[in-house]
């Protein structure tokens, strides 16, 4: 596996020519592209829900664009685009390679009906640099502007996040006015397995997985059991005296199924965790219950002590392999610039970069993160940017939404409620596969 980490670095070049010309570029590659693209009428099925967890489906016939990739076109799209361009010739392949990155990234929001039938039109001025255009010594860097005419420098040895890097292999660059993005990458040896981060709430488990995504394990039915014996307890409870031996023998049978009816439930989980992530290490945080006991209210407290972290952890550990991590701000740490995140509207919000997010989210990516060995916090802000220069965060649902199954062997998969959460966009900047 590959994690690749991005870095923002200021600069004082006179690149104004450069973006300008290059802008101009990328607009002509995305034009040339949209008028060779080919629309089809296809049948698409959609689905709306009228209530009761039910769907109603119909149809309708859409045009579907398909652009063209023959190595044909591209040869004479990169001929003509190379008329009259003054600077190296790379940045013409940098141009249509970032060109088919707009469309394919329109095309699917086009596709989900979040954009027209409308030309993208290229408003940022950036430019691409391909790693055939640099010249990397160390932490020293010459990119090409004009062959044997012009070139750019810089050193990042002086920069907050050399010592995070020192070593990993320097990947694209993006020049902008005033700052470039650096990108680095490094290999990550598992021995076979990947390792996914876990984040251990109340209600769900909320797992990160560096290919499937986000999913949510929902634990609800858990704790409706421990609630419902709980009541049931409470009430003998409140009357034992009058009844002090009868009442004893009701209240052993109460918790002797209260205790079997969740260590079913945990075995279940148990084997179908394991069962939907084959060859995995499960990175949970080391959590200590007494902590978050002191400044909650009695009612949370009262969730708290039902929740069986522990006993969950100990189980899965019977059937794959364990690690833990430090809690600390795993789910207050900005995973896009390290910084500390602010919690509003039921989301977490970064004051510095804007970034909004799930805080479920958030826990359970930052777990992967520190498992894998990677810092979370990085001081500064707007340093740690996605990897594509035209990506945008948006929030979405968990990929897949799962509960136990008390009746089989693997997860039972149901669709995700409308929920806001985070858009794995960032992990564009924080991991590779």
């Amino acid at each position: 596996m590959k994690i690749i980490l991005t870095y923002r670095m200021n600069h004082e070049w006179n690149v104004r020519e450069l973006l300008n010309e290059y802008q101009k570029l990328l607009q002509h590659a995305t034009d040339e592209i949209w008028e060779n693209t080919i629309w089809k009428e296809k049948k698409v099925k959609h689905r709306y829900p009228p209530g009761n967890g039910n769907w109603n489906y119909y149809e309708t016939t859409r045009l579907i664009p398909y652009f063209p990739k023959s190595n044909e076109f591209k040869r004479e799209l990169r001929n003509e685009l190379l008329k009259n361009w003054p600077f190296a010739k790379h940045y013409v392949d940098s141009a249509i390679k970032t060109a088919y990155s707009i469309l394919e990234s329109w095309r699917q929001n086009y596709l989900k009906g979040r954009r027209r039938r409308k030309k993208p039109i290229v408003n940022r001025k950036f430019v691409r640099v391909k790693t055939t255009l640099m010249k990397v010594d160390g932490s020293k860097i010459r990119i090409t502007v004009k062959p044997r005419e012009e070139y750019l420098e810089l050193d990042y040895s002086n920069e907050w996040f050399y010592e995070r890097i020192k070593g990993w292999k320097t990947g694209e660059l993006i020049i902008r006015e005033n700052d470039i993005l650096l990108t680095f990458s490094r290999e990550v040896e598992f021995s076979g397995r990947v390792k996914i981060g876990i984040d251990s709430n109340l209600m769900s488990l909320d797992i990160y997985h560096p290919e499937k995504g986000w999913i949510k394990v929902d634990l609800s039915e858990l704790h409706r059991i421990a609630e419902t014996y709980d009541r049931i307890i409470d009430r003998l409870k409140s009357i034992q005296k009058k009844a002090p031996k009868r009442i004893g023998r009701l209240l052993e049978k109460y918790w002797a199924r209260r205790r079997n009816r969740i260590e079913d439930y945990l075995n279940k989980l148990a084997v179908q965790l394991s069962r939907e992530f084959l060859d995995a290490v499960f990175v949970f945080e080391e959590l200590d219950k007494s902590n978050m006991l002191k400044n909650g209210s009695r009612k949370f407290n009262r969730k708290l002590s039902r929740s069986t972290w522990s006993k969950i952890v100990q189980k899965i550990s019977y059937r794959v392999p364990v690690e833990f991590v430090n809690p600390a701000h795993t789910s207050s740490t900005c995973p896009k610039c390290g910084s500390r995140l602010e919690s509003r509207n039921g989301l977490v919000e970064c004051p510095n970069c804007s970034f909004v997010g799930d805080r479920q989210f958030v826990g359970a990516f930052n777990i992967w993160m520190r498992g894998l060995g990677v810092a979370l916090s990085g001081v500064k802000a707007n340093d740690l940017l996605p990897n594509e220069p035209r990506g945008e965060l948006r929030l979405v649902k968990p990929k897949s939404v799962v509960r136990v199954n008390l009746n089989g062997k693997v997860f039972t998969h149901k669709p995700p409620k409308n929920s806001r959460r985070t858009d794995p966009q960032i992990l564009k900047g924080a991991s590779a596969n």
